[in-house]
């Protein structure tokens, strides 16, 4: 009995061993994937960039986000220069996560305010229609800044809130 709950315990840590490789492995298949495309697109030129509205939900399980509602005309516009479908990128990159203080700022402007400074959606894309976001962008004083750096200033009171 002694050996059988040796072997069991042994048994118990190669488990959870494997387990924890497996996890890893899954995380680093994750970047390895995000890397090959920001490669890509960057190698390529493939870096899109999508006019969008955006607006601010409330949901508890997905955390603070802005939505966005990418406009469907540069989406088949910038497909036709790549010659890729990227109508999948309405689904795939409609919502735009940021830090928690920038976040609890969005959670306070209007979506018109927001719409207001024009957003654009910048976004890497690699051949085969992968993408992952690369910057929120809205204009500010005639330039586009990401919209962490808008909010940054707006806290710093460096620009007044919701100008053009």
């Amino acid at each position: 009995m002694k050996q059988f709950f040796l072997q069991s315990r042994l048994q118990k840590k190669h488990l959870i061993a494997v387990v924890i490789l497996f996890q890893l492995v899954v995380v680093a298949s994750m970047f390895m994937k995000a890397w090959s495309i920001k490669h890509y697109a960057v190698k390529n030129n493939t870096i899109v960039r999508i006019s969008c509205t955006a607006y601010d939900p409330f949901n508890p399980f997905k955390g603070r986000y802005v939505r966005l509602t990418l406009s469907q005309n540069d989406l088949e516009s910038e497909g036709k220069k790549l010659g890729i479908d990227l109508q999948k990128l309405s689904k795939n990159c409609s919502d735009y996560y940021m830090q928690e203080n920038y976040a609890n700022f969005i959670d306070k402007i209007s979506s018109k305010n927001l719409n207001d400074l024009n957003p654009v959606l910048e976004v890497y894309v690699d051949k085969k229609g992968g993408a992952i976001q690369k910057a929120l962008l809205v204009q500010e004083n005639n330039k586009e800044i990401p919209i962490e750096e808008y909010i940054r200033l707006v806290l710093r009171g460096e620009i007044s809130e919701h100008c053009n």
